[in-house]
């Protein structure tokens, strides 16, 4: 949709519906300054709105914003609710952690230090299927990402919601010839949800393509 970063368009969009908490602010232009990965404030926006209206108790993060999209996502969480936060050991929420602290969350956020992969085996084994409203994931493991598709379905609620962040793969599902093992295995896992008759589901062009899959 917009074809530059800084955009008008995208900066107009952002004025008339961002409301960012501000340690979220303080915390995204921290982020902004280190690394060179994009933190969609809207998308998590959009994920918090969501969580917010199914009220959800119950979320599990498995996303790449180094400690961002956790805070969103807590915020509209009740007193008691839990955020699990799936980090890969690469990914650095120490300063993450103060601004949590600062926003009065901190406690609702538990950080899991796995693969997806191993996140997902353990909280199946420890039977918590079908008890979370709310899932978010990246798909860093592109190859076994329609394992990880089946395995967060059996994690959610009915009328749970289930969003895929990266399914675009900066648009190499578009090539014909796909050579990459992993942007296959993500271009198989879109045609597969596609006629999956136990979500319906949405493809938003927000970030690298955030697909939303709501349970039946």
């Amino acid at each position: 949709m917009f074809d530059v970063q800084g955009d008008p368009r995208r900066a107009y969009l952002l004025r008339l519906s961002l409301r960012e908490h501000p340690s979220a602010k303080k915390l995204r232009k921290h982020l902004l300054g280190i690394t060179s990965q994009d933190i969609s404030s809207d998308a998590a926006q959009l994920l918090g709105n969501l969580a917010k209206l199914i009220n959800s108790r119950k979320i599990l993060d498995m996303g790449w914003s180094c400690g961002y999209n956790p805070l969103i996502l807590a915020l509209v969480l009740p007193s008691d609710g839990k955020v699990i936060a799936n980090v890969r050991a690469i990914e650095d929420v120490s300063y993450a952690r103060n601004s949590w602290n600062e926003a009065g969350v901190e406690r609702k956020i538990h950080v899991e230090e796995k693969t997806e992969e191993q996140t997902l085996d353990d909280l199946l084994s420890n039977g918590e299927a079908g008890t979370f409203d709310l899932i978010s994931i990246n798909m860093a493991n592109q190859q076994n990402c329609r394992k990880c598709y089946e395995k967060c379905l059996r994690l959610l609620k009915s009328r749970g919601i289930l969003a895929i962040d990266g399914v675009l793969c900066n648009g190499a599902v578009l090539k014909r010839n796909m050579e990459d093992e992993g942007v296959q295995g993500m271009h198989q896992m879109n045609e597969a949800i596609l006629r999956d008759a136990r979500v319906y589901l949405s493809v938003l062009p927000l970030g690298d393509g955030l697909m939303l899959c709501f349970k039946l």
